[in-house]
């Protein structure tokens, strides 16, 4: 089981992601994007970014949502093919996501159904950060947060959605690093 081991420390070496399903739940729901941006001192330095083709057809609700369709992933990857992509790409550093219990169950699952090596990284999910250092707001939800911070990105769209989760983190370190000083 992947471990919800939350990292202590608020790191400057890390890789956001997210991902993009066909539904809700792990068991029966599919894979159709996953994004990651790796960062070392805070500073972009690599992009994983994959379509990949769930077998299944993918619900309208779901091209609703995310503008990725049947057609769209129907020359795409399998999760057999990007699993190991992303497990590579992450290496062992940190995972950032928001709601990161979600998209990790979705990795988790497949990890498992794939017979593949379980990841150990620890995660900071943006979530409980921003209910801690953003106030204001009537809920935490990535969609409220981007306009709330009046980013330009469009959402449901795994690399978009990243660099609004880096923004959220990097928000929410910089006031923390700010109250530690103001304690010293």
């Amino acid at each position: 089981m992947i471990s919800l081991n939350r990292e202590k420390n608020l790191v400057d070496d890390y890789v956001v992601f997210d991902l993009e399903t066909t539904g809700f739940d792990p068991k029966y729901a599919k894979i159709i994007e996953i994004g990651a941006l790796k960062y070392c001192n805070n500073e972009l330095v690599d992009e994983l970014s994959i379509l990949v083709n769930p077998g299944v057809p993918i619900p309208d609700v779901i091209t609703m949502i995310t503008g990725i369709d049947d057609e769209l992933v129907s020359s795409a990857i399998t999760i057999e093919e990007a699993m190991p992509k992303f497990i590579q790409f992450i290496e062992d550093l940190p995972l950032v996501a928001h709601n990161s219990r979600f998209d990790l169950s979705f990795i988790e699952e497949n990890i498992i159904n794939l017979n593949l090596p379980m990841i150990t990284n620890t995660n900071i999910d943006t979530v409980i950060l921003a209910r801690k250092y953003i106030k204001g707001v009537y809920n935490h939800k990535l969609e409220t947060l981007k306009n709330y911070f009046h980013l330009m990105y469009s959402s449901h769209r795994s690399i978009e959605d990243c660099l609004t989760t880096n923004h959220v983190y990097q928000y929410c370190k910089n006031r923390a690093r700010m109250q530690e000083h103001e304690k010293v």
